[in-house]
């Protein structure tokens, strides 16, 4: 699977004559596995590839930074910290490509650099920006951000700041404090869900608000009121960590908000409900919306929106509580009507933030970036 795009399969392999290296693959598109859909009867294809479409992909350095060192302590076992050093530590590559979004991107920021630069020589006082202001997240790879050396879109850097997963120096859990076999855990170690008594995690903080980014959206086929939109909700395969499918989210949006307005929106979703058939389609998410509460296409409905920074995947938190700590599903009765408490306390305030109003206290729902937000204010979100 080509990502955010179709199923292809291999037919055949060009190669170049002298070196036998492959230089093009002959294949057949799928075009009904569109945007993740896998068609009914046929078997679901795990490995996803990464693309970037060639005709006007721009060619870029990249700069793979690693840890200096191989140990945490340089030189404490042969007091010599230069026998520590990584070797490795910096990886170039040079042969990379880039969508053309970025190069657009880079020369936008090199021109706010110049336009400091011009204004500070003519005496006037102003901020100067930062070539690392500029930053994306290269998928598989890591976080990366634009390098002073870049002059141009003909030469454009890019040096990683952090890798995406990174175990290296974790302690390893020792063997007595590992849950082998299924068995249960201490019942010190147990954490309660719902209900009172220490140790309580309170509803808010069971159910998973995660950010997401809407790749498709379009009419229910049996339902004129439904729509079906896939959403990447930054899920991984618990095995592998390779990015999952997006998922099918089913809305009752139909005639409220035009689909041309969804698709590319980051949006808040709730994860961790159990997936419930909707007129013959599953649905495995629930979008978050403000509602001034009208009538049929009268209704005023927006959706819950993130920063477009924060990354997919991330489970926002309640401004002033601790972190949540999800239900992995909330299926059971007990569950469904913690969530539904929950529910019925959202709302968003005179200045459009997403909040959880409970017990005569308000709490901000936040990302990384700053509140979730929405264009309908001091309105119910459902």
């Amino acid at each position: 699977r080509l990502k955010y795009a179709y199923v292809i399969s291999c037919d055949d392999i060009v190669r170049d004559p002298e070196t036998n290296e492959p230089v093009e693959l002959k294949c057949t598109l799928y075009p009904e596995t569109r945007a993740g859909v896998t068609p009914e009867g046929e078997k679901r294809v795990k490995g996803i590839i990464q693309w970037v479409e060639a005709s006007t992909a721009v060619k870029c350095n990249v700069n793979q930074y690693d840890r200096l060192f191989k140990t945490e302590e340089p030189g404490k076992e042969s007091d010599d910290f230069t026998k520590d050093i990584n070797e490795n530590s910096l990886e170039t590559l040079e042969t990379a490509v880039v969508e053309s979004s970025v190069a657009i991107d880079a020369l936008a920021q090199l021109a706010k650099i110049r336009t400091a630069d011009n204004a500070a020589e003519e005496g006037e006082d102003c901020e100067r920006p930062y070539h690392a202001e500029l930053s994306y997240q290269f998928e598989r790879s890591g976080y990366f951000a634009l390098d002073p050396a870049t002059t141009g879109a003909d030469n454009l850097v890019f040096n990683r700041v952090v890798t995406l997963r990174d175990a290296w120096g974790a302690p390893k859990p020792k063997a007595a404090q590992r849950n082998r076999g299924g068995g249960k855990q201490p019942k010190q170690q147990q954490k309660k869900r719902g209900g009172g008594g220490a140790g309580v995690i309170e509803d808010a903080r069971r159910v998973a608000i995660r950010a997401g980014t809407i790749l498709e959206a379009g009419p229910h086929p049996e339902a004129e009121s439904l729509i079906v939109c896939k959403v990447d909700c930054g899920d991984a395969d618990e095995g592998s960590g390779e990015p999952s499918e997006p998922r099918t989210v089913v809305a009752g949006l139909a005639g409220l908000i035009e689909f041309d307005d969804l698709i590319g929106r980051k949006i808040a979703c709730v994860t961790n409900l159990k997936p419930a058939k909707m007129r013959g389609i599953e649905s495995t998410a629930m979008l978050l919306a403000a509602t001034d509460g009208g009538e049929g296409l009268d209704e005023v409905v927006d959706l819950l929106a993130v920063p477009d920074e924060v990354p997919n995947g991330e489970l926002l938190s309640f401004e002033g509580k601790e972190a949540s700590e999800p239900d992995a599903m909330m299926k059971s009765k007990g569950a469904l009507k913690a969530f539904d408490r929950v529910k019925a306390c959202l709302k968003s305030n005179e200045n459009g933030e997403a909040t959880y109003v409970n017990e005569e206290s308000t709490h901000r729902i936040m990302t990384s970036a700053g509140p979730a937000t929405t264009s309908v204010k001091s309105a119910v979100i459902q």
